[in-house]
């Protein structure tokens, strides 16, 4: 059984010239350490802590206004 790099190497030898320079590029592409590596997330608030949220009658109506606010589309409105 060939290992990757055999069976690449096999696979590039049978493309054209200008086949080889595109996967010759895309490997240079993949050899480049990315700018920013990943992290995964930190931990959330699971939702279900939505339920024991507690705010004052006037932050709710404020809460429900801004909601509300933001579900309107004005399609004659300039977005700037």
């Amino acid at each position: 059984m060939a290992t990757t790099a055999e069976e690449l190497h096999t696979m590039i030898d049978h493309l054209s010239a200008q086949d080889q320079e595109r996967m010759l590029a895309y490997a240079r592409e993949l050899a480049q350490p990315q700018p920013y590596p990943h992290t995964p997330l930190p931990p959330g608030t699971p939702g279900s802590a939505i339920a024991d949220l507690r705010v004052s009658p006037e932050g709710g109506e404020a809460m429900e206004r801004a909601l509300e606010d933001c579900e309107r589309i004005d399609p004659d409105e300039d977005p700037f």
